[in-house]
């Protein structure tokens, strides 16, 4: 069975950095400002050959690998798995980095870091479109966080997607977004954004709006409260739909504690 700080550290790198992506994306401001921008970026937990992610900038946009880079202008090296996980839950652990005297690369990642603690619990941001897109990001890393937990063999979660047929898990926003769906099928799992229109959902977990879903999602209110009040709604398999929740919780506990 594979440790927890591995794990988490995999969902860390593979479900949470990439999201920097869509910061760019979202903000006209920053895409404009990251125009031009070239450059490859790389995060590793040292000694580690599954545990590291590559973002490659190309005109300002990043796509990610997850395999050791010969040369990346900038590497973030973490002496383990538990130093990297506390660095992205916004805890003091400071990484070496290669490439520090390179500050025009670091000032175009050191913003988007930034820009990812807004996944925080402690993160609350009164704007409107920030609380959408606090929302949006929840739901895009909790549906890649649950397929990187599956991935990397947690064997609780891994015996309730190897029991399930094709059947697809929806997180949605009323009354208009954004969705985000975790696909399942014997063993195997694909996280996906927006709304899945094949077919309906075997689970959906309907939030009445942003702020239900923000409060629900940082835990300000329990699951089993917020479905009593209104908050939620999970149409499809009560039972399924509870499994479902104690394993997003088991990923803020491990969050939380680390």
């Amino acid at each position: 069975m594979p440790d927890d700080k591995y794990v988490l550290a995999r969902i860390m790198l593979r479900a949470a950095i990439p999201l920097a992506k869509v910061l760019i994306e979202d903000d006209p401001k920053m895409r404009e400002n990251y125009r031009g921008f070239n450059s490859v970026v790389q995060f590793e937990v040292k000694g580690s050959e599954d545990l590291v992610a590559v973002m490659n900038f190309v005109d300002g946009i990043p796509e990610f690998s997850f395999e050791r880079h010969e040369n990346p202008d900038v590497n973030f090296v973490f002496k383990n798995a538990g130093q990297l996980n506390k660095f992205f839950a916004g805890k003091i652990a400071m990484p070496k980095i290669k490439g520090m005297l390179k500050l025009g690369i670091l000032l175009k990642v050191v913003p988007l870091l930034l820009g990812l603690t807004l996944l925080l619990p402690s993160k609350k941001p009164k704007d409107p479109a920030k609380r959408r897109l606090k929302v949006k990001l929840l739901f895009y890393m909790l549906s890649s966080a649950l397929s990187q937990m599956n991935k990397a063999g947690d064997e609780e979660f891994k015996e309730f997607t190897e029991k399930m047929p094709d059947r697809v898990i929806q997180w949605t926003c009323l009354p208009d977004g954004p969705y985000a769906y975790l696909r399942i099928k014997r063993g195997k799992t694909k996280a996906g954004r927006g709304l899945y229109t094949r077919r309906k959902p075997f689970i959906d977990m309907q939030f009445k709006d942003v702020d239900c879903a923000i409060k629900v999602l940082t835990n300000e209110v329990d699951l089993i409260v917020a479905v009593k009040d209104g908050y939620l709604t999970q149409i499809g398999s009560p039972e399924y739909g509870a499994k479902l929740g104690s394993y997003m919780l088991k990923i803020d506990q491990w969050i939380r504690e680390t």
